[in-house]
């Protein structure tokens, strides 16, 4: 049996004990229908009376496809969500209904619009993460051109923020299809290095001292690391730009721009294997 194509209620029915509850209609569809769409719309969209609501209006669900998590979609299904309109449903559904409901909420598909997403980038983000997703403010933000972070997980830190930091929540500055289209503009900055430009940028500025990366020696902290692969892409950054070796290399690597610096990563991942 392949697990992995089982939708939520499938897995649920497996799972849980059957009771009087499962007798109830699992279709998703309707039971979304008859829950969700006076404030939500049918398919997903925010009906004129959910946009109405105060303090917060209803939120467009399209904007949610495939950027949260099944797990934060129970709970907030499960739970509702404080200070809104948003009440817990765990009264009304089920556990299988509510799996049956995000089945198809997941159906819903939305197209960001990346021009809105540059804009919302530009009034709400770029102060921190800089005009070009560089972060090269001074606030201390992350570099997104040079992020590891899915989809799911930027979109996930705009609506919640990040403790501890100065990225706050902006699940009330920005709408859900905001989010979504910010999401995927930043993630359009990502910078995607080239191993073959890594590969004469390394000949021309390591391979004097390191003729190959496989026999490039740990040292420091690292030492334990038998595996170039071990070590994350910053640490090797941090380590290229200022490690040991700089006093030796420091010409070299001072001419290098920080996207030559990940191309030539990219080389030494791809050289390693």
């Amino acid at each position: 049996m392949d697990f992995k194509r089982l939708t939520g209620v499938t897995l649920a029915l497996l799972i849980m004990p059957f009771s009087a509850s499962a007798d109830d209609s699992l279709n998703g569809k309707a039971l979304y229908e008859a829950n969700c769409s006076a404030c939500h719309g049918t398919d997903g969209t925010a009906t004129e009376f959910g946009k109405s609501l105060k303090p917060f209006p209803a939120r467009d669900h399209k904007a949610l496809a495939g950027l949260v998590e099944r797990d934060e979609l129970r709970r907030i299904i499960t739970y509702g969500i404080n200070g809104t309109d948003m009440t817990p449903k765990k009264y009304d559904l089920d556990g299988l209904q509510i799996e049956a409901v995000i089945d198809y909420m997941q159906t819903f598909s939305y197209k960001p619009n990346l021009a809105n997403g540059k804009t919302r980038f530009e009034a709400v983000c770029a102060s921190c993460h800089g005009i070009d997703g560089r972060a090269q403010t001074g606030m201390g933000a992350k570099n997104l051109v040079y992020s590891e972070l899915t989809l799911q997980e930027m979109a996930h830190t705009m609506r919640y923020g990040r403790p501890g930091t100065k990225m706050t929540s902006k699940r009330h500055q920005l709408s859900n299809e905001d989010i979504a289209d910010v999401a995927n503009y930043a993630y359009s900055l990502r910078y995607k290095a080239d191993a073959a430009k890594g590969k004469t940028l390394y000949a021309n500025n390591c391979a004097s001292c390191h003729t190959t990366p496989s026999e490039i020696k740990m040292t420091g902290n690292a030492a334990s690391k038998t595996q170039l692969s071990n070590l994350s892409d910053r640490l090797l950054d941090l380590r290229i730009r200022h490690g040991r070796h700089v006093d030796r290399a420091g010409k070299h690597v001072a001419k290098l721009s920080a996207d030559d610096i990940q191309d030539i990563i990219a080389h030494m991942r791809k050289s390693t294997k």
